[in-house]
């Protein structure tokens, strides 16, 4: 079972690693703003198959050795559990290792080409003043469906509280076998509750970070370039919703198999199903949709030819810290990526961060 969990994993995050040149906004190539012509160009084409074929074949590299380590200890659930989480984190530094040298490449080819004259940029920042005032992301009355799934395990933790067993599980193996358990007190069983409760307002902050994040608008193609904001934000929104609910819905369950004693089966089959689905749907996401929209498509013609690119590289650090104390923005778009970050610049960005986690420390302390 550990086997195969890992190697699900490990396939999801060689694959997003691989198609994020392929998905993110026509006009940035490895974290550096090129234009969607110049994107088009035959060599960055080339250097985009590059990454993909060193992504692929370095992390599987990773992935490899974990899976025979992982074999290797299996008689040690700790070690097993250190060695899926290291290998994990190597994937990702790996594959982050390999982007910054071809951001860096790439970096260099705008330079040339903005010397030969191939291209040419500003610093115009184009703005539809509107494009807040439009409906972006799911009413968050919608958030009710999940708080329902709260409200009905905290019912079912009350009302089963008495016969749940006294030696409380607290940890089970990937295979479902109970291995910690803790004496029985309201404390404990309201652990999984109030995750609940906390994932549901990670959504709500989530959904509004989509809502007023900064908008991204192309000079090449700016009426398009809305669209698929807009359109990216709104499928953005509806998708955390669903993934919230899969969640809640997830801790519901886990929570009933251990107040009822249930077979941990149960718990781990949901929790399998529910990790595919969200996999499966940030993968699809990315393919079908796009970082910023990229994917979707349209009609529309572009605007103009050989319009001037905003130039904006100089607050992209290794083309996925943002840092700019000049703008007021609090959350941006990545560059590199599905999704958002922040603007490192501005310390009310960061406390939203510092706030989310303090309240997860809380819970696990208090819980």
């Amino acid at each position: 079972m550990e086997i195969i969990i890992y190697i699900f994993v490990s396939i999801a995050i060689i694959s997003l690693q691989a198609i994020t040149p392929f998905v993110i906004r026509k006009s940035e190539c490895f974290g550096v703003n090129v234009g969607e012509r110049a994107n088009r160009n035959a060599e960055l084409t080339r250097l985009k198959k590059q990454y993909v074929g060193q992504v692929v074949l370095w992390t599987s590299f990773v992935a490899i050795i974990g899976i025979a380590l992982i074999q290797g200890f299996h008689s040690s659930e700790n070690t097993q559990a250190g060695i899926f989480i290291a290998s994990m984190f190597s994937q990702l530094i790996v594959s982050f290792i390999i982007y910054y040298r071809f951001h860096h490449t790439t970096l260099q080819w705008k330079r040339d080409k903005i010397e030969a004259g191939e291209i040419s940029t500003n610093s115009i920042i184009m703005v539809d003043t509107s494009f807040h005032r439009r409906k972006m992301v799911i009413s968050y009355t919608w958030f009710v469906v999940p708080l329902l799934i709260f409200i009905i395990t905290l019912a079912i933790t009350v009302v089963f509280y008495p016969v749940a067993p006294a030696d409380f599980p607290i940890h089970f193996d990937m295979s479902g076998a109970v291995t910690d358990t803790v004496a029985k007190s309201p404390r404990v069983v309201l652990l999984l509750p109030m995750m609940q409760l906390g994932m549901i307002a990670l959504f709500i902050f989530i959904n509004f970070v989509i809502a007023r994040s900064k908008q991204s608008v192309e000079n090449e193609n700016p009426t398009d370039s809305l669209k698929r904001g807009l359109l990216f934000r709104q499928v953005s929104s509806k998708a955390m919703l669903i993934m919230c609910t899969i969640m809640v819905i997830d801790f519901l369950i886990m929570q009933v198999v251990t107040l009822l004693a249930l077979p941990a089966e149960w718990m781990m089959i949901t929790m399998i199903i529910s990790v595919v689905l969200i996999l499966f749907g940030t993968v699809l996401l990315a393919v079908k949709v796009g970082q910023g929209g990229s994917r979707l498509k349209f009609a529309d013609q572009p605007d103009g030819v050989n319009k001037p690119i905003r130039d904006d590289d100089s607050f992209w650090k290794a083309g996925v810290i943002y840092f700019n104390r000049n703008d007021p923005a609090l959350f941006v778009e990545k560059r590199f990526g599905i999704g958002w970050t922040i603007n490192t610049a501005r310390p009310v960005a960061w406390l939203s961060f510092i706030i989310i986690i303090a309240v997860i420390i809380l819970i696990s302390i208090l819980f």
